[in-house]
């Protein structure tokens, strides 16, 4: 894309967001992903840029979108890519909770967004600390009443908790311990519930866990169970990386 080119697009989705910021963001959204596809990086951080620039002027007119707003701006800077940027997508996501402080569900949406960005992106054990926070926050209404939400949740704690342990040596011990507890749980919500990619994913989160706490046997036993799963789900690279930790 040329130059021109570039100011163009740049433009034009400055001034959609003044008009409907809600629509606008979809289509800066799919201009994201495609752009991303091509490997224009650069133009990615440029759209990523503007947008931020124009948020201080867009939140006042957002009205009840707010929250949707702002929360699904946290999860695009909370993934990794191009112009993933943590500090943004917790500035997002504070903004987004603010605006849901009434509404349970959709906090604890926001949180389980918030950890997610925090233990993709995070490096430091005081970043994955707050992820596995933000986790256990939402699991407070995400409860048994709420399986498979919860079992989404207590799926990415589990992972986030392993983690930490990697960053917190004096803690490891306590912390593989809790991630396998929490994947134990996902597990068995996610098998009652019928979730067969998903019992799946989570069994190879915790074959991998069960291996980091020197379990071995069980970990060969999860990990060997959990390839025959994924690739009855269709995710044959998923099972052979499965099958090869196993072995």
């Amino acid at each position: 894309m040329t130059p021109e080119q570039q100011a163009k697009v740049r433009a034009g989705l400055r001034e959609a967001f003044r008009e409907d910021a809600s629509a606008a963001y979809r289509e800066w959204y799919a201009a994201q992903n495609a752009l991303a596809g091509r490997g224009e990086a650069n133009l990615c951080r440029a759209l990523a840029d503007d947008l931020w620039a124009l948020v201080p002027e867009l939140d006042g007119g957002l009205g009840e979108e707010r929250g949707r707003f702002f929360n699904n701006l946290g999860a695009f800077f909370g993934t990794a890519g191009p112009a993933a940027n943590l500090a943004r997508a917790e500035a997002c996501f504070a903004l987004a909770l603010e605006a849901w402080s009434g509404d349970e569900d959709r906090r604890a949406r926001a949180l389980h967004n918030r950890g997610s960005a925090l233990a993709a992106l995070g490096e430091s054990a005081a970043e994955l600390s707050r992820a596995a926070a933000c986790f256990e926050e939402a699991l407070v209404f995400r409860s048994g009443e709420r399986e498979i939400a919860r079992a989404v949740t207590l799926h990415h704690l589990g992972i986030a908790r392993r983690k930490l342990a990697e960053r917190a040596p004096g803690s490891a011990s306590a912390e593989l311990e809790r991630s396998r507890a929490a994947l134990e749980e996902a597990l068995d919500l996610r098998r009652r519930q019928g979730l067969a990619a998903g019992a799946a994913s989570t069994r190879f989160q915790l074959g991998v866990t069960l291996a980091a706490l020197g379990r071995r046997d069980e970990a060969r036993r999860a990990l060997e169970a959990a390839a025959g799963e994924l690739e009855a789900a269709g995710k044959a690279e998923e099972a052979a990386l499965a099958r090869r930790l196993a072995d």
